[in-house]
């Protein structure tokens, strides 16, 4: 869409505080909880994210620059807005049963039960996004604008319709994604900020617009970001990695899978 979103990461964030709600209406089903947690948080999310796209965005298309500074504002106001609605301190989200406890592989290795069920739910959501592209009418008109917006237009595609719920759709997901984050991490008013980096090294290691380079770049970053970090330190490999993708983008500019085609060319 052109648009450098700087609300992303708090777009997660309202998708973790969801589930935090959720839960407090539901105490005593947690397991359950977590489930509703879900739809209810790509419908806060994905409606924020349409708000966002009708009142801001949409003014400023062509102009990505001004879209970072005005969403960069949109981010400092949803971090206040729920620092003012609930609190300025980290909330309590409880892990249901099923996702406590480890998978020993050896002895030095093991593996959380919450981090492989959130990484399978990642798989799915990857799956179901990708069918969505491919095989829905809107998936079609999404690729129609993005290829070629005037040609779309003139075959009778609403662009201001297929901005908005794109918009919406990816807004929907970052909120999907803080359901899953609110059972690794703690959950504040800070902590889409905590994403937000990882999020663009993602999208510029994997190429922009592209649905199967966001999978691997996130899959190979993150593994390369773990494996450094027992002997370089947190700190240090989050360097490293980023390192690492200055030097490739002086190589492939446009990421390990660039756009063809007419998409190459806007």
């Amino acid at each position: 869409m052109g648009v450098i979103n700087m609300a992303h990461g708090e777009l997660i964030m309202l998708g973790a505080y969801t589930t935090f709600i959720i839960q407090q209406l539901m105490p005593n089903t947690i397991a359950l909880s977590v489930i509703v947690a879900i739809p209810a948080a790509f419908i806060v999310s994905g409606a924020t994210g349409i708000l966002i796209e009708r009142s801001i965005i949409r003014f400023l298309y062509g102009r990505p620059l001004e879209t970072l500074l005005a969403t960069f504002g949109v981010s400092l106001i949803l971090q206040q807005l729920v620092r003012s609605l609930i609190s300025p301190q980290n909330v309590p989200v409880s892990n249901p049963d099923w996702m406590s406890g480890s998978l020993a592989i050896n002895e030095v290795l093991s593996l959380t039960y919450n981090r492989l069920y959130i990484f399978l739910f990642c798989l799915i959501v990857f799956a179901a996004l990708y069918i969505l592209l491919r095989r829905t009418t809107l998936g079609l008109q999404v690729r129609a604008v993005s290829q070629n917006r005037a040609m779309a237009r003139a075959m009778g595609v609403r662009s201001e319709r297929v901005d908005a719920m794109t918009f919406g759709l990816g807004a929907g997901v970052a909120g999907i994604a803080g359901v899953a984050l609110s059972q690794l991490t703690n959950v504040g008013p800070n902590l889409g900020q905590a994403y937000i980096i990882d999020s663009y090294m993602v999208v510029v290691f994997g190429g922009v617009g592209n649905l199967l380079g966001t999978l691997v770049a996130g899959l190979s970053l993150g593994v390369a970001n773990k494996l450094i970090e027992p002997s370089a330190g947190a700190v240090l490999a989050k360097i490293l990695v980023l390192v690492f993708i200055i030097l490739f983008i002086q190589k492939r500019p446009r990421g390990l899978f660039p756009q063809k085609g007419r998409a190459a060319e806007h």
